[in-house]
């Protein structure tokens, strides 16, 4: 029989006698400890295989943790990884264009308070929204490119843009806050502009090169050469198997695809001071995170308490948002719950019920993400752009899950008599989802 132990482990940074521990000594001992409760919270995390990926922390200036962590022990497998692996960062590269657009004001070659009809002449409410605005997701811009864009992989820089400039705004510019990988895409296109290239062809003169980035680069180069250690994503299919996503998908765009390592990035943030850098530094951070179906990345540098944390995964069942904050609680010599194992329980909701909760709900905060529920077999079903997405098993009445292993759920909340909203909390985060359709 298999036991988990919950572990609550708190450490200090100080040496038990300063007669036998100088100053140096005490630095060692704290950084052993940091490295001995990361790496057994990793550990654990990957038995339970909610991890696999490669992790890079560092504290005040010390390197605590640099490991890889495979679910498996084959090294043949598509899954497995090393400490060299090249993952794909996905919105990490929004922090990349940042760092570019902070250097290039440095130089004057450009202002962030500059309008977008500046750079990219005739684009509809280009004299109102500023380059700031497509920094901070302030744009109004929607979150992606219309439902017609069939294969947005097969588009150049300039399909991208004349598309983006069919698209509705969604607010007036800087009223509002909504994430927009569109606006993102602008911000790539007018970077590659004033290189005169392409905004990877920005990164590796500016950057990659300067750095000695030597595994980094774009997904789409011309000169692939370098990328030689590519690791796959892969996500849980329906049977609980891992499947790896081997190929490129459609909906991807060519602008901002990016690869790197853990040390390729560790370099990078090492390059990031906070007063040069003062206006992407937010509660003391430069941080930035990614991911889509199997792929997920995550990079901070703190500069209050001095730590820099790094890790890529090529698996997607992850708990991202607490892993984040448990990394952060670790680094900052806090108590951790070392990861345990979760099974929860189904129960019988009767359909008269479960009807009650059928519609279409609108995440507005998460990019207007919307779900689909459906009473299907006496039981609630969730479709995604008309894809099925699995059942929902009711833990209550209320509260809903559809991995009895993760803390994952859905609950429905009663707003007005028989009206309901959703509460998703996914990965540490809680969206509010609005019924736009249905009883």
């Amino acid at each position: 029989m298999r036991y988990i132990l919950t572990l609550c482990i708190a450490f200090t940074f100080t040496g038990c006698s300063p007669r036998i521990h100088s100053e140096s000594d005490t630095t060692i001992a704290a950084k052993d400890s940091l490295s001995i409760v990361s790496d057994t919270y990793l550990a654990r995390l990957t038995k339970l295989e909610k991890f696999n990926g490669v992790v890079l922390l560092e504290k005040n200036g010390h390197i605590i943790l640099r490991k890889a962590y495979n679910i498996g022990t084959d090294t043949s497998s598509s899954l497995f990884v090393t400490e060299k692996s090249q993952f794909d960062l996905r919105s990490v590269a929004k922090l990349f264009a940042k760092v570019s657009l902070v250097k290039l004001e440095n130089e004057g070659k450009l202002k962030r308070t500059d309008l977008l009809e500046r750079y990219i002449p005739g684009f509809p409410n280009g004299d109102k929204i500023t380059i700031q605005h497509l920094m901070d997701n302030r744009s109004g811009l929607p979150r992606e490119l219309g439902a017609s864009v069939k294969h947005p992989i097969e588009l150049t820089a300039d399909e991208v843009v004349a598309l983006a400039a069919k698209e509705a705004l969604e607010f007036s510019p800087g009223t509002k806050q909504q994430y927009s990988n569109v606006g993102f895409q602008l911000l790539y296109y007018i970077i590659g502009q004033l290189h005169g290239g392409s905004f990877s062809g920005f990164l590796e003169n500016a950057f990659f090169w300067p750095l000695g980035m030597n595994h980094s680069g774009g997904n789409f180069d011309e000169d692939l050469g370098r990328l030689t250690d590519y690791a796959y994503g892969h996500y849980l299919n329906d049977d609980n198997s891992i499947v790896c996503e081997c190929s490129v998908l459609e909906n991807e765009m060519k602008m901002g695809n990016l690869h790197s390592t853990a040390d390729d990035l560790a370099l990078f943030l090492k390059k990031l001071d906070q007063q040069n850098y003062k206006s992407i530094t937010h509660n003391g951070s430069i941080s930035h995170a990614g991911g889509t179906r199997g792929k997920r990345a995550y990079v901070e540098r703190n500069f209050e308490d001095q730590y820099t944390i790094i890790f890529l995964a090529n698996y997607d069942a992850l708990p991202f948002e607490k892993l984040v904050r448990d990394l952060q609680s670790i680094l900052r010599g806090q108590t951790v719950k070392m990861p345990e194992a979760i099974d929860r329980k189904s129960v019988y909701i009767s359909p008269a019920i479960l009807k009650k909760y059928e519609g279409t709900y609108d995440l507005v905060d998460a990019g207007h993400l919307t779900l689909t529920i459906k009473l299907e077999n006496d039981s609630l079903y969730v479709y995604q752009k008309g894809i099925n997405n699995g059942v929902l098993y009711p833990e209550n009445e209320n509260t809903f899950f559809s991995d009895k292993t993760s803390e994952e759920s859905i609950r429905f909340v009663e707003d007005k008599p028989g009206e309901y909203f959703i509460l998703m909390d996914f990965q540490g985060v809680q969206w509010k989802g609005i019924k736009t359709y249905g009883n």
